[in-house]
């Protein structure tokens, strides 16, 4: 169940590794709503796309400017770690 609201992780000017260490940090614990993911580089893109999608969620990715928003909806999430 969603509460409607969009939570944010900005994570622009980190590279892969280090936007998914933030990401991961950030979303530990938590099983629904929205979210949105902002970073400034395709390889953090793939890197995340990639671990969301090895958790059983789909990610839609826009372009907005310089940066890349990934958002997500985590009801499906299946943490693996």
């Amino acid at each position: 169940m969603t509460d409607g609201k969009e939570n944010k992780i900005v994570a622009r000017g980190l590279k892969a590794p280090a936007a998914l260490l933030l990401v991961k940090k950030n979303i530990s614990g938590r099983q629904s709503g929205m979210l949105r993911i902002i970073v400034s580089f395709s390889d953090a893109v793939e890197a995340l796309k990639d671990y969301f999608s090895d958790r059983g969620v789909n990610t839609e990715i826009d372009i907005a400017g310089d940066d890349y928003h990934l958002l997500v909806d985590m009801k499906n999430f299946k943490d693996v770690d």
